[in-house]
């Protein structure tokens, strides 16, 4: 019932006791006055229905959506009544870092130049450097019949790209989800969890190692309070022009997430399988110390000719009132192509530079890291993956906003000999990819729950791979255990909404 219909209603009960009150007041004899008597009492039922009636109008309004947006980090718009939701979203990250140059204990790099930096370690593209690291803008909502959206373009690096670009299905009360579009294969907690609520700038290791990219695919997700599984089947990079048999993945991953308490508890498992794409058929793993800040990798197996690959990992994490602990390890296992002679069918390609090795190799990468809020936060973490942290007492409150403190040590393994015999540089029975070793500890700012200013410090022991083969020829013992070191030095400015 509407606002105008019970203001004409009481209108026309008004006007019917208007017209009353003329009998009313001209009753004289007994039958008049008890016929009088009859209409009045005729009236006031009349009277308490309208008041009863109105009480029900004013109960109503109390139920009826708000017309004006809430406001959750940026305006958001939700019409209950036809299940349209809109929020406007974005991320901003600007990133400046120093990586220190690698020591040179046998005296052959000398200053930077064109001839020394040809050799991968002492190059122009270390030192101080800043960049756009994120620049996102989207959008997410819901649609009538269960259905939502999440859309996000990429514009940092002079360029448009892609990040999440999903439609996603859940009945009302349902725990199962799908999600259709450019997403992350399921994989760890840390590449499961956004950019703008990880503990430090970059991932670890493994994750940037390994070679996780979006991919366009369908997964299913069934979560109740404590537990998550979910699987999903992927092909390539939306981004991909190619028309070749690009390849694909297929992912799982599940999570046992108890609450003891104010104690949250963390413990998963997740593997995938990944097929080369057909007309190259090669695996490259790669890692950058830590920092987009530069393009070198000390980290890097070169192109090892492959079908594909798989990867098993193990996650465990705790949070404790206003502390955290979090260690993973992945493993992965390269289906090699061990004949030179291989024709990569039905491409007549050759596989062009890509090494092929006398078996499979196999590679793994973990961490351990632990932080803690000095201003008494809890960090957050919702549906098995890091969320937004709730500041306490935020800057524009009148307090100084969170200070998390975080320190984590990270192992890297791209080395292994897959046959027995010499090795020499580019030898078919052993990989130099390298291993790397990092110590990093940072410090995080939060002046309210959209802002957050990191400062860190990482130190990186680097054993073998392929830029210490040059720059230490001079150095005694075998190339694939000449180390070196560096220092990496970043900060960065973050805002989202």
């Amino acid at each position: 019932m509407t606002q105008a219909y019970s203001r004409g209603f009481a209108l026309a009960i008004i006007t019917l006791l208007a017209s009353t009150a003329p009998v009313i007041a001209h009753a004289q004899s007994p039958g008049e006055a008890a016929s009088a008597t009859a209409t009045a009492e005729q009236v006031d039922s009349l009277q308490k229905q309208v008041q009863a009636l109105q009480a029900q109008l004013d109960a109503l309004k109390q139920q009826l959506p708000k017309a004006t947006p809430s406001w959750k980090g940026a305006p958001q718009s939700d019409d209950a009544a036809t299940g349209f939701s809109f929020k406007p979203k974005g991320t901003l990250q600007f990133d400046a870092g120093y990586v220190g140059y690698p020591g040179d204990p046998a005296g052959t790099l000398g200053p930077v130049s064109a001839a020394t930096g040809a050799a991968g370690v002492n190059s122009n593209n270390l030192g101080f450097n800043t960049r756009l690291r994120r620049a996102i803008i989207g959008a997410e909502g819901s649609l009538p019949g269960g259905f939502g959206y999440n859309v996000e373009f990429e514009l940092s690096q002079a360029g448009v790209g892609y990040e999440d670009v999903v439609l996603t299905y859940q009945r009302k009360g349902s725990p199962l989800q799908l999600k259709l579009g450019y997403q992350f294969p399921l994989s760890s907690l840390e590449l499961s969890s956004s950019s703008r609520f990880i503990s430090f700038m970059e991932r670890p290791g493994g994750t940037d190692a390994f070679g996780y990219t979006r991919r366009l695919g369908l997964s299913a997700a069934y979560m109740k309070p404590e537990f998550l599984v979910s699987a999903g089947l992927f092909g390539d990079d939306v981004a991909n022009a190619n028309f070749n048999r690009t390849g694909w993945q297929a992912s799982t991953r599940a999570v046992w997430m108890p609450k003891f308490g104010g104690t949250q508890l963390h413990l998963g498992v997740n593997a995938q399988y990944r097929t080369a794409a057909r007309d190259a058929q090669n695996v490259r793993l790669r890692q950058r110390p830590y920092t987009q800040t530069t393009d070198q990798r000390p980290l890097d197996t070169g192109r090892i000719a492959a079908d594909g690959d798989m990867i098993v990992g193990l996650e465990a994490a705790g949070i404790i009132k206003s502390f955290h602990v979090v260690g993973e390890m992945q493993w992965l296992k390269v289906r090699g192509i061990n004949d030179p002679a291989h024709i990569f069918a039905p491409n007549n390609g050759t596989g062009g530079a890509a090494a092929f090795l006398a078996d499979d190799p196999s590679f793994w990468s973990g961490y351990l890291e632990a932080g803690l809020y000095l201003t008494g936060e809890t960090r957050g973490y919702k549906g098995g993956r890091w969320d937004r942290t709730k500041v306490l007492r935020p800057f524009d409150k009148g307090g100084w906003g969170a200070v998390q403190l975080n320190a984590r040590i990270d192992r890297t393994d791209l080395q292994d000999r897959v046959a027995a015999g010499a090795i020499t540089p580019g030898s078919l029975n052993f990989v130099n990819g390298g291993k790397q070793t990092g110590y990093q500890l940072g410090v995080s700012w939060l002046p309210t729950d959209y802002l957050r200013f990191i400062a860190q410090y990482g130190h990186v022991d680097v054993v073998g791979g392929p830029a210490a083969i040059a720059p230490f020829a001079a150095a005694t013992g075998a190339f694939q255990d000449r180390s070196y070191k560096l220092d990496v030095m970043t900060v960065r400015a973050q805002v989202d909404f």
